[in-house]
């Protein structure tokens, strides 16, 4: 006998998917910048130092003084040996006068006077000590003044380069979908 069979073949639709990756590129050019710095203004102003040397008091032990310092210190020195000398004849006359004593003095006084001053040698330094020497220094005074200036600064901001490619997404159909329909016969040999 025959019995019909339907047969039934189908494809499955295959899509197909093709991306591409977006592209971003930035490029930033340096800024330009110009600095110009003026030179600062500086002024120097200087006094002159000042060194004083007082060699008074050296020279004077030298005996090199001024002509009113000499006199002075002259007569003050004559003042003082005539005062020696009175004081001394003073004192004899009073030797002198003591005639209840019983002394010799007109002997003693005779041979006091006789006899020679006994005179020292000495070596001394010209002058005595170094502290006869004065200085004063005045230092001198030095002035800075700075004037100053501010930079000057120009800047040309450049604006980014971008370059943009969008990326896309691609959908196509690989492989159409596809059913079929058959009918066939076919004969049973059992019977």
């Amino acid at each position: 006998m025959q019995l019909p069979r339907l047969e039934i073949t189908s494809q499955f639709g295959k899509i197909g998917i093709r991306s591409y990756d977006a592209v971003l590129e930035i490029r930033q050019p340096p800024a330009d910048m110009k600095i110009r710095q003026p030179l600062p203004d500086v002024t120097i102003t200087k006094t002159n130092s000042k060194l004083e040397i007082d060699q008074s008091e050296a020279f004077a032990d030298a005996n090199l003084k001024p002509v009113h310092r000499w006199i002075k210190e002259r007569a003050q020195q004559a003042k003082q040996i005539l005062l020696q000398y009175l004081a001394e004849e003073a004192r004899e006359g009073s030797r002198l006068m003591k005639i209840e004593s019983h002394t010799n003095a007109i002997a003693q006084i005779a041979k006091e006077k006789s006899e020679p001053d006994y005179k020292q040698a000495n070596i001394a330094f010209i002058p005595e000590t170094p502290l006869k020497v004065k200085f004063h220094y005045t230092p001198s005074k030095i002035s800075i003044h700075v004037g100053e200036y501010e930079p000057k600064i120009a800047v040309k901001v450049n604006k980014p380069i971008i370059k943009y490619r969008p990326g896309d997404v691609q959908v196509y159909l690989r492989q159409k979908p596809s059913i079929e329909f058959s009918a066939r016969t076919t004969y049973d040999r059992t019977i």
